[in-house]
Order: C-alpha cells, then structure tokens, then sequence
C-alpha cells in the first residue's frame, strides 16, 4: 500500500542519473574527524553472542571520519546498514557493523554507538514477587589508527551503607542509593545479566522494583550486615569484573547520593591488561549549580551566617533564605555586593546568577563569529 504512494509531482525514474554533491572534492583541505548521525532511535535485538536476544529501543549514533578533499558523506547509508542489521544486535554484529560502515563509506575512522534500556525480571528475595528492574546499557564500538575496539557500558543502580554510620550510632545507619557505571572491554561471550549479578554482588544490597514488606526487612537488614564506603564499592566493582573471563579492560565509576549530606560522594578506578589507558565512553556531565546553592556554599565556606550575610547585604534574613533556596532573585547592586561580602569577582557573581552584563553582550554582539566558534569548542 504504502509502496503505491505518489512521491512527488515529477519522479525521476529510476535509472535517471543524479549528481553526487556529498562526493565533490573539497579545496578547504580540512578534514573533519567525524561527521555522521546521532539521536537515531530504532528497535533492536540486544543479546549476547551465545545467541539470547532481549527486544528492546536503542538511541543511535553513527559516524565517519571525512578526508580533506572529500566535501561530504552519505549519511543515508548509515541509516541503511542500522535498519538492515537492527534484529541482531550482539557483540559480533556491532563489529561487523562498524567494518562495513568503513566499507560503504570509504572511511578509516568510524565511530557507532547504542544506548538502550535493558529489563531484567527479578524475584523479591522472600515474597518472590516478579517485577522488571530497567538498567542502562551501552555498546560502543570504534575505529581509530588502525585499531578497533568495542567496550560494553552498563549502569547499576544498588544500596550503600556507610561503615561509619554504622560503627558510631546506637541506632541504624545511614544509606543511600549509588549509581555504579562500568565499561567494559573484552569478555564478549557475558551477557549484561551477568556483568549485572557481578555489580550488585558487590554492593551493601541490590535494588528491586517491587518488595514486600517481608522483602524489605530482609533487604534493610542485608545492607546493615553489608556495609560499604564508596572506596569499596569502586574498588570491588572492578575486581570482581576484572575476574570475568576475557576481560581486558574495566572501567568504574560510582556516585552515591548521600542521605544526609548536602552532596554526592564519588570515586573512579581503571585498570587494563595491558596497561594502556583507557579512553572512558562515556561523557562527561556537567552539573549546573543553582545559584542560590553556591550563594550558600560560599557564604558557609568563609563562616558567614546567613543574618551576617544579610544584615551586609541590607536585605532580611527571610529574604536571603529565599534566594538560597532559589524561591528569589537578587537585583543586580545586590549581586555587587554579594561579591564585595564574598570576595569574588563581580563578573562571575553576576553570570553564576545568570545575568549577562551589558558590556558582555555588547562583546557578543560586535563579534557573535567568534563567540559562536568560541562556544562550539
């Protein structure tokens, strides 16, 4: 039906010769180092190569590396090799994909990579309810030099309980929820199940979907009996993948968003059989301070209260306690002099909040060329 649809008011037929402008030869002599496309969202087959294969959706990027006299490439074709190759998706496949990427598209760089969901069916340890737990999911694979490699990345959330809450209170101990991101080099005949199992093994406690009353007993006190600092949950992460056959490379990294702090706590480990360094697949974030949270870090950190900065600033108490908790806006003489208090460069005080001065713009304005190359670096 859909093949009967008209494509135009005047097809060309099929054998008709159309230029090629992607393959035109470019004077500029600038090679790019990867063109291609990203936030292509298609539905795969996930497994591994023992040949079990789970349904899911993969957000896909794909890239090439472009020559200096070519002036394009054909990004059609990457879509075409995802479609046609989308029902098995393993290990073996992504490399396969990534060779033909080269193939098709006369590169010798290229870069593909598949995020996903992953659902795992767990049990509740004592009610054995069944509920799906979702894990996030990667295969990346890449060519570069003449070397290739493909690294599988997972993130794991699970329970920590802190050792020192623990040894000090009468009462309890305090816990929170990590979120452990590993990479994964090498041991292409484990499944993500098992690499899971690997991660939660290490932690105070797994999380679940659904627990029971009877499940969460067995899990809170599991926790207690488990206790672990960040510096341990990294550190048996990437032992106890490094123990999994085939590995050559593993990379951790755990954040734990701390019950009762007003920050997270991290920590970063790698190692690789052969010593390389190895390059992380995984951007890094970075997180956007409120300004009403760094106003109050930095009027904590030179031992001011918030009366003392208050009175200082000539606004109530009341009012600074809005702002912190980012209720309230300061006007600009104020921001002054939250600078002149604090000891910091008006001009960064102003941006933290968000106010673009008008010299600054006006900088932008005259040469917005170069701010935009500046901002795209």
């Amino acid at each position: 039906m859909l093949d009967s649809l008209p494509v135009g008011p005047n097809p060309q037929p099929p054998t008709a010769e159309l230029p090629d402008h992607a393959r035109a030869r470019d004077h500029r002599q600038v090679p790019i180092d990867q063109v291609g496309i990203r936030s292509l969202r298609v539905p795969v087959l996930v497994g591994d190569d023992a040949g079990s294969l789970r349904p899911t959706v993969a957000d896909v990027s794909m890239s090439v590396g472009l020559p200096a006299d070519v002036r394009g490439t054909h990004m059609s074709r990457l879509v075409e090799i995802v479609q046609t190759r989308r029902d098995f998706v393993t290990p073996a496949s992504v490399r396969a994909i990534l060779a033909e990427m080269c193939d098709r598209l006369a590169a010798t760089d290229a870069r593909l990579e598949l995020a996903f969901p992953w659902f795992v069916d767990k049990r509740a340890p004592v009610s054995r309810a069944v509920s799906s737990m979702e894990y996030r999911c990667s295969m990346v694979a890449w060519q570069r030099g003449g070397v290739r490699r493909l690294v599988r990345g997972l993130e794991v959330p699970v329970t920590s309980l802190c050792p020192c809450s623990k040894a000090v209170s009468d009462r309890g101990a305090h816990n929170q929820r990590s979120l452990v991101c590993v990479e994964v080099t090498g041991a292409e005949g484990c499944s993500f199940d098992r690499m899971i199992e690997t991660v939660e093994g290490c932690a105070s406690a797994p999380l679940y979907t659904l627990l029971k009353r009877q499940d969460e007993k067995l899990v809170t006190e599991q926790a207690y009996d488990n206790p672990r600092f960040v510096e341990d949950l990294v550190r048996d992460v990437l032992l106890a993948l490094r123990g999994l056959p085939g590995v050559e490379a593993v990379r951790v990294e755990v954040d734990n968003s701390e019950s009762i702090h007003n920050h997270s706590a991290f920590a970063e480990l790698s190692w690789a059989a052969d010593e390389e360094p190895i390059e992380s697949v995984r951007p890094r974030r970075a997180e956007a301070v409120p300004f009403g949270r760094w106003l109050r870090r930095r009027r904590t950190d030179r031992g001011l209260s918030q009366v003392a900065l208050a009175r200082v600033l000539g606004l109530s108490p009341s009012f600074l306690s809005k702002v912190e908790r980012g209720a309230s806006n300061l006007s600009e003489e104020s921001l002054e002099a939250v600078a002149a208090a604090l000891g910091e460069p008006t001009l960064l005080v102003k941006l933290r909040a968000g106010l673009l001065p008008t010299r600054l713009l006006d900088a932008v304005r005259s040469r917005p060329e170069e701010f935009l190359d500046w901002a795209a670096r």
